[in-house]
């Protein structure tokens, strides 16, 4: 099974013209001869799955690394650092916490 072949697939636009022409030119009862096609076009879907995910986790990554900066380089000032700090160990999201009750 494939995800919708309507939807924008830039990068697979040929590999889908090729199954989509073995598809009408073949019949329904010889349903392995498309076989080949389908796994280029897994093969492809799946890159083009890595590649968004690859992006998502950089920008993911990039605002990480920006909440730090501005925690750690003195651009938040101890109080609003000692704040947040209190709010995520209320939550039981604080560093060490795990959920104790300290």
């Amino acid at each position: 099974m494939h995800p919708p072949l309507e939807r924008s697939h830039p990068d697979c636009q040929e590999t889908i013209e090729n199954l989509t022409l073995c598809h009408a030119s073949n019949s329904k009862f010889r349903f392995w001869a498309c076989n080949d096609a389908k796994f280029e076009l897994d093969k492809c879907f799946r890159k083009e799955k890595k590649d968004m995910l690859e992006r998502m986790n950089e920008r993911h990554d990039v605002k990480e690394i920006r909440e730090a900066e501005a925690k750690y380089m003195g651009r938040m000032s101890f109080e609003e650092t000692w704040k947040i700090e209190k709010e995520n160990m209320k939550k039981g999201q604080g560093r060490g916490t795990q959920g104790s009750k300290f």
